[in-house]
């Protein structure tokens, strides 16, 4: 397999939005990503999972990794560390989200942070919104693209975190990962507002504009 830069990853979460394939990226396939994949004529590169979720029949030709039932991380993790490994850089994640298992979810969620600490550029993708992490720097982005926005701390402490553009913006503060004080900001739609944290790392959440 050729060297790549980026990869999308399609997990066993819910997918309601339509998955971008970037040309040259890395396709896998997490277990029931699979069924996704199907349902949007998506041809992987791989196919990853102990298949506890997918039942059906797996196809010939993309490469088939199958994994125990019993270990450490999960289908997405795998998929994550194999993708690295093959020299991804820049992720889309789709399928980290909803579905029956909370606890999934939450493991995602610490993936994300994982790769934050490894200075892996990742964009997890669930309905009208966006999940990415800003990690000792700043972020700008469009507020009539995204309106509305969260800012949570992934690190115990982050240090150092400012807002500007929105409706509620903060200098310089210390926020925790016990009390979620960046939950709900907005702003207009000609802002381009900017996030930024000198020490530790933030989830931003970006609500996309519907209209």
């Amino acid at each position: 397999m050729p060297e790549v830069k980026s990869c999308v990853i399609i997990a066993g979460g819910e997918v309601y939005e339509k998955i971008e394939i970037p040309e040259n990226a890395l396709v896998i396939c997490a277990d029931c990503g699979y069924q996704h994949a199907l349902a949007q004529g998506i041809v992987p590169d791989v196919i990853v999972g102990d298949f506890d979720s997918y039942t059906g029949k797996l196809p010939d030709d993309p490469e088939i990794i199958h994994l125990p039932v019993e270990k450490d991380v999960s289908d997405t993790w795998f998929a994550v560390q194999y993708a690295e490994e093959h020299g991804c850089r820049e992720f889309a994640v789709y399928g980290t989200c909803g579905g029956e298992r909370v606890d999934h979810m939450i493991a995602n969620l610490q993936l994300l942070h994982a790769m934050a600490e490894k200075d892996l550029k990742a964009v997890f993708y669930y309905k009208n919104q966006i999940l990415l992490t800003v990690k000792n720097t700043s972020f700008r982005f469009s507020g009539r693209d995204y309106p509305e926005f969260s800012v949570f701390a992934l690190s115990d402490q982050c240090i150092g975190v400012s807002i500007s553009g929105a409706k509620y913006e903060l200098k310089s503060i210390r926020l925790s990962n016990t009390f979620p004080l960046g939950l709900s900001n907005c702003c207009t739609a000609d802002a381009f507002p900017e996030i930024s944290v000198t020490e530790g790392t933030l989830l931003l959440v970006l609500t996309e504009n519907q209209k």
